[in-house]
């Protein structure tokens, strides 16, 4: 039994030749309008940051007797996520920082049960500081806001949420391509 090769042919169709053809926009001309498109939404991402931090304000100053409810808690961390992933698409740094430390102690006193109302009104306090529109502090007063919420965090033992390796303040500029 010989078997003869066996020829395949593929008709030209006008979609093949579309597919075939290189085209779309440049990259660089690509990442220019999408750093256009995100720059078009930051007064609303500043608006929505704003209110979350008075949302989470609004819980923790309504808690009763310093304590907040296991669903107040988890209501904290969605919204201070929410700051989180913000911040860092807007390059707010020292607010991205802070919220992320805001995450990692709430995640914290959710982990031991303990739904304290004081360690997070420290944290409200200086997210209103850094919030989006107010240009008031300097780097030395940032340092120093970041130093006294790590040693809440270092006072109830709670570690960052960040994978091992990442750095927690890498920041990535839109005006980098």
């Amino acid at each position: 039994m010989s078997r003869k090769p066996v020829r395949t042919y593929f008709p030209q169709t006008r979609l093949a030749e579309l597919a075939a053809r290189p085209g779309g926009i440049a990259r660089s001309d690509a990442i220019e309008g999408a750093l256009k498109s995100i720059e078009g939404m930051r007064a609303d991402a500043d608006s929505t940051i704003t209110k979350s931090i008075a949302a989470i304000a609004t819980v923790v100053y309504s808690a009763r007797a310093g304590q907040l409810t296991e669903l107040e808690i988890y209501k904290v961390l969605r919204l201070a996520d929410q700051i989180v992933t913000l911040s860092g698409t807007f390059c707010y740094g020292p607010l991205d920082r802070v919220s992320r430390k805001l995450c990692d102690l709430t995640d914290g006193l959710i982990r031991s049960r303990q739904y304290l109302a004081a360690p997070i009104a420290v944290f409200i306090q200086s997210l209103q500081l850094l919030s989006p529109g107010i240009d008031t502090l300097g780097e030395a007063e940032i340092e120093k806001i970041e130093a006294e919420l790590a040693k809440v965090l270092d006072h109830f033992g709670f570690q960052s949420l960040a994978k091992p390796g990442v750095a927690e303040d890498a920041e990535i500029s839109l005006g980098a391509v």
